[in-house]
């Protein structure tokens, strides 16, 4: 088991971390004897552990059920990184104006551990709603296939393997060959389209968003039903897209013309 090693502060660090990101990815929360089990650790430790992390609030214990949660402290620090974020600080202002002429969702997506992570949005005023920490498939989004375009081939086909590519629908590309070939057309266009690959009956558009070294930092999308947003109103919409883009990469310092080709780094 895993409390072999012998205890010092770095191991102790290190399984309070591995033990937060568990009870963040369980809303329902965990028992000491389950964490334990999941971690390889003695229930000694699990509990000298989360006690710990709820005297902090990294933690809280539900009193009828017993299962520790997320503290309100995580979810604190959490958001204030969020507005650390100084990309998206620049971003709000253009996503508010996307959203006034879409008159859909806009939402602003990084990659993080194989992932596409929402850090921003603003709701459409007509329905259709992201919640803000949400996680996407990075070969089933629009935002995705952005983020997968500024990669060379050979990180593109780690992180597909890695991560896998579930059918979630009838139109989810799972074949690896077939999305280098559409990645070779996001790069060449600017942009990418979700035409419902990850929800049946949700469509998106999204386009890269530079930093000053001239590398995709994160991906900004406009999302909508169907019945709305059809692949015509899509393709209307990419230039307001590429606009906004243009405008945030400029802001942040990057020198160069988005309008055009991603660039394949």
């Amino acid at each position: 088991m895993a409390d072999n090693i012998s205890e010092n502060p770095v191991h102790s660090v290190e399984r309070a971390l591995i033990i937060l990101e568990a009870l963040a990815g369980h809303p329902q929360g965990y028992g000491c004897t389950e964490l334990g089990q999941m971690l390889r650790l003695h229930k000694s430790t699990v509990y000298r552990i989360v006690s710990t992390l709820q005297a902090y609030g990294f933690a809280e214990k539900d009193p009828q059920t017993e299962r520790y949660k997320p503290g309100a402290q995580l979810i604190y620090l959490g958001l204030k990184t969020l507005k650390n974020l100084d990309f998206r600080k620049v971003a709000i202002p253009y996503m508010q104006e996307l959203v006034e002429i879409s008159r859909e969702t806009v939402q602003l997506a990084v990659l993080d551990r194989g992932e596409v992570l929402f850090v921003e949005r603003d709701h459409s005023p007509e329905a259709v709603t992201v919640n803000l920490g949400l996680r996407g498939g990075i070969h089933c989004t629009a935002e995705g296939k952005v983020l997968l375009s500024s990669l060379p081939q050979d990180e593109v086909m780690t992180l597909l393997k890695s991560q896998g590519m579930q059918r979630y629908t009838a139109k989810t590309i799972t074949d690896p060959d077939q999305m280098l070939t559409q990645l070779e057309k996001v790069r060449s266009q600017g942009f990418a389209v979700s035409a419902e690959e990850m929800v049946e009956g949700v469509l998106s558009i999204a386009s890269p968003v530079y930093n000053h070294s001239g590398n995709i930092i994160a991906s900004l999308s406009i999302t909508g039903p169907s019945t709305r947003l059809t692949l015509e109103r899509i393709y209307r919409m990419v230039n307001v897209l590429k606009e906004a883009c243009a405008s945030i990469s400029a802001q942040l310092g990057y020198p160069g013309d988005i309008s055009g080709k991603i660039l394949n780094k």
